[in-house]
């Protein structure tokens, strides 16, 4: 997975970070312990001051979700048995993790190689913006959690936005195929998913992508860059992004059938349905984490295999199931993080890499 960019390693950092920008000859390789002198100026202290609130926001809006939902979660959790959460829980790891190598992968489209642990660290506790509304609040984590491992915030923004479209785009051609083998009349609702297909996979081939993002990047008025993305790595995001669909598939499908649903074609439909909810709240922006959008989508999705009473408690169950993996993978990350902070902080006590000290 060879390409080249122009910022996102030590060695190039942001321009609008106060670092000088140079263009490397190599695609970089993220998570070696290679530490960057910089002072702490009154800027980077209010930065982190502003990290640490968001993120104590993320982590209040989960805790109020979660509150608010307690008593249908004890509920509906009460009739499944130790197999199912069990297996339920897994699978959501699963998909959590394929999540992160799909980013992962989209980093090495644009050129730099993550090591699993920086990935990690990175993508997993930026992933707790997520339940701060706004949709956005996840890639403006990941960019600042990223410059802790040398990448600048322009580059790691530029792979998470890349991702995010992945996401979006086989989360709709997931939803047709499963939606067209067990679930005709659902299409007749969501017919745009085609046109999101379409459109997206011709936005993620490499030159298009690179031309979109060069686009963007005016737009944001930031400095020019060529920006050359690999087919092995956007096919390699593709890949583990439908792989994340199809864990879910099987989390949904193991809940629906504790619920009393036996169809020939649940795993096909429950799949489908995930993904388009998830699309679906995932547009609404105003509802963190596709709260309420994401329910009425399951709701009419799931008709034809499964009463409203198991659709509901799909949604119930299964955000509850991410909402654990989401905190048992940000605490992973978060202890990759300080592992990393100390092993830097240890080569160099004196200046330490930019954005890393007091990183949540």
């Amino acid at each position: 997975m060879d390409a080249r960019q122009p910022t996102g390693s030590a060695a190039d950092a942001d321009p609008a970070d106060g670092q000088p920008a140079n263009t490397p000859d190599t695609d970089q390789t993220i998570g070696a312990e290679v530490p960057v002198v910089a002072p702490r100026s009154r800027r980077a202290r209010i930065l982190n001051a502003v990290k640490w609130a968001a993120a104590a926001v993320a982590v209040v809006l989960l805790v109020v979700g979660v509150a608010r939902q307690w008593d249908e979660i004890v509920v509906d959790f009460a009739r499944l048995d130790a197999r199912t959460v069990t297996l339920g829980v897994v699978l959501t790891l699963v998909a959590l993790i394929a999540n992160m190598l799909s980013w992962r992968a989209m980093m090495a489209a644009t050129g730099f190689r993550v090591r699993p642990a920086a990935a990690s660290s990175i993508f997993f506790v930026g992933q707790l913006g997520k339940y701060i509304p706004g949709g956005v609040w996840s890639i403006a984590a990941q960019a600042e959690l990223g410059r802790a491992h040398g990448l600048a915030r322009t580059g790691s923004a530029v792979a998470s936005l890349a991702s995010m479209l992945v996401s979006m785009v086989t989360a709709a051609l997931v939803g047709i195929v499963a939606l067209l083998l067990g679930s005709p009349d659902g299409l007749q609702a969501f017919w745009w998913l085609a046109v999101v297909v379409v459109i997206g996979l011709v936005a993620l081939t490499p030159p298009v992508l690179g031309r979109l993002i060069a686009v963007a990047m005016r737009l944001l008025r930031r400095p020019p860059q060529e920006i050359t993305l690999t087919w092995t790595g956007t096919v390699m995001s593709i890949v583990w992004s439908v792989v994340m669909w199809l864990a879910y598939g099987g989390q949904a499908t193991l809940v629906l059938q504790a619920f009393g649903a036996d169809s020939a074609v649940l795993f096909p439909v429950a799949t489908g349905a995930y993904a388009v909810a998830w699309l679906v709240g995932f547009l609404v922006v105003i509802a963190p984490a596709g709260l309420g959008p994401r329910e009425a989508v399951l709701l009419l999705l799931l008709g034809s295999v499964t009463d409203p009473t198991g659709a509901l408690a799909l949604a119930v169950i299964s955000r509850a199931f991410m909402t654990l993996g989401d905190v048992v993978l940000a605490g992973l990350g978060a202890a990759l993080a300080i592992r990393h902070r100390r092993r830097t902080a240890a080569v160099d006590p004196v200046g330490g890499v930019p954005g890393s000290p007091g990183t949540p």
